[in-house]
């Protein structure tokens, strides 16, 4: 079994470049079940460190992949 982490995360938002939160830890989107806490500090660490970003003045919270993020699921993917 997969378990959540940033990888898991990036692929996810690779697949599907912008969802909301709730639409992120959706199992069928992530392919794992997500504990919410656990969802939201990596989603964080994954804005902390350029990976994606937050798009502005969208409600509910919607995350986005950047290309920063998308050269990283590549090289995961070829791994």
């Amino acid at each position: 079994m997969t378990s959540l982490n940033r990888e898991v995360v990036l692929s996810t938002l690779n697949k599907h470049e912008t969802l909301t939160i709730d639409d992120l830890a959706k199992e069928e989107n992530l392919g794992v079940t997500a504990d919410g806490n656990q969802l939201q500090l990596l989603v964080d660490e994954l804005v902390e460190s350029g990976h994606i970003s937050i798009l502005d003045g969208a409600s509910p919270c919607t995350y986005t992949i950047t290309e920063k993020g998308i050269s990283a699921g590549k090289r995961i993917v070829q791994a």
